[in-house]
């Protein structure tokens, strides 16, 4: 097999990137656009001494479980993996590969069904839309898979509706001065207030106030318009000094019973109706009770944090966003809640610490998961139960292995579907300590506030 060569090739399983694979001649090949059961001719765009990866030309066999992709861009931006995959089988097709992941682990973990949407579509809360001018007019839209090259889109089947209307209006009346100073167009939804933020990132303020007027003018549910400078020239998104151009740097948010002010900068999962599982979830699943001292890594906005206080005896959040702990302690006086506090710390210098009782640690970490110190940190604390938020299930795999050396068990993973017709998969993983000190032990004192800022 050579490059360029054009082969019958028939998909017998998914990566986790959503690449159909084949075999041929011994080689193992990948097949973007292809599903299991399918067979099709096959163009060798690359070869390596282990695998190949090829372009369908041609599709011989169709599996009954392909659909015709909602969006006409599914195949060209770098979103929806799975789209042309009918959704029921996305789900099984990400349970499998996370029993195929974690019992690799241990078999004794029990991978439990993904919890899947009712209408996985306009889900999102949440776009980032990379600005550029081309051929003398305003484009936006995604990044193509793998490449900086913009894919021009004015509609994503799965942003919200509202995100999609102010994002078509903005292309609309920006003007190629404006529109050429920007990077990225952010805007995030409340579902529940209706209300919407925008955010103008990039090098200069092209007289964007008087843009922002005439938007909340058409819009007025935009309660909060923004400039962020960026004058960076890596691919970091958002700058450190901003402008409020309208309103004020946040929006009004819910999520279960909690009444939350979201700044701009902090992070919030950009599913809102899957977020109420998710949390429910993790909350029934580290068993809280009134004599639960909890501590929350990573605890962004406090959500989590201020939910379990409402079941547990005293919760602490660590998060080393400024604006994100600021942004928790309103929420907290937002919903009276007295038994929590927010620390602006390094999740892993907090825990070094060992100043802090634990029975629960909830953690919530990056994409890149824990680091092998804060997994020996969170041990340290000794809680009865650790309950672990993943946005990436292999770097929980790794971080369950080092947990499993600490005498730290896996014992089950609750997969809630945030990401439909992508390959993401959030995570739940309930972990327990294999011998446990004696529970009654005497419970430390919660040391003050100015101790840990």
């Amino acid at each position: 097999m050579k490059k360029n060569d054009e082969i019958e090739l028939v998909c017998t399983d998914l990566s986790d990137q959503g690449f159909g694979i084949g075999h041929h001649e011994g080689m193992t090949v990948f097949a973007d656009n292809l599903l299991p059961g399918e067979k099709a001719r096959v163009k060798v765009i690359k070869l390596s001494k282990t695998y190949a990866i090829g372009k369908v030309v041609e599709r011989l066999i169709t599996s009954k479980d392909r659909i015709e992709p909602a969006c006409a861009q599914a195949n060209r931006c770098g979103g929806c993996a799975l789209m042309h995959l009918k959704y029921d089988r996305q789900l099984d097709y990400k349970e499998k590969q996370l029993k195929d992941l974690f019992h690799a682990i241990s078999p004794e973990i029990e991978v439990l069904k993904p919890l899947g949407m009712a209408v996985p579509y306009h889900y999102r809360n949440k776009a980032q839309f990379p600005v550029r001018i081309q051929n003398g007019k305003v484009e936006g839209g995604f990044y193509r898979a793998r490449s900086n090259d913009i894919v021009p889109v004015r509609e994503c089947m799965i942003q919200s509706e509202k995100i999609n209307e102010i994002y078509q209006w903005l292309l609309d009346h920006l003007s190629l001065d404006q529109a050429g100073s920007l990077r990225h167009l952010l805007l995030r939804e409340s579902k529940k207030t209706s209300q919407v933020q925008v955010v103008f990132i990039g090098e200069k303020n092209h007289n964007l106030k008087s843009l922002a007027h005439k938007l909340v003018h058409d819009h007025p549910e935009v309660a909060s318009v923004i400039f962020n400078l960026n004058q960076r020239k890596d691919n970091v998104i958002l700058g450190d000094q901003y402008e409020v151009l309208y309103g004020q740097d946040y929006i009004a948010e819910k999520c279960l019973d909690l009444d939350i002010q979201l700044h701009f900068k902090s992070f919030f999962q950009i599913n809102p109706q899957q977020m109420e599982v998710l949390y429910s979830k993790a909350l029934e699943m580290a068993d809280l009770n009134k004599d639960d001292q909890v501590i929350e890594l990573y605890s962004g906005t406090g959500t989590i944090g201020l939910l379990a206080a409402r079941k547990a005896g005293y919760v602490t959040g660590v998060e080393i966003v400024p604006e994100a702990v600021a942004n928790a302690r309103v929420n907290q006086q937002l919903n009276g809640i007295e038994n929590a506090r927010f620390v602006c710390m390094d999740a892993s210098e907090f825990a070094a610490k060992k100043e802090n009782q634990a029975d629960v640690v909830l953690v919530d970490p990056p994409r890149k998961g824990m680091t092998r110190q804060g997994i020996e940190d969170i041990c340290a604390l000794e809680p009865k139960r650790v309950v672990y938020i993943s946005c990436n299930p292999r770097t929980l795999a790794r971080d369950l292995k080092e947990f499993a050396s600490r005498d730290y068990q896996c014992l089950k993973i609750q997969p809630v579907d945030m990401f439909a017709h992508t390959t993401g998969m959030e995570c739940i993983a309930l972990l327990v300590r294999k011998n446990p000190v004696q529970d009654d032990r005497q419970k430390e004192s919660v040391p003050a506030d100015n101790q840990l800022h």
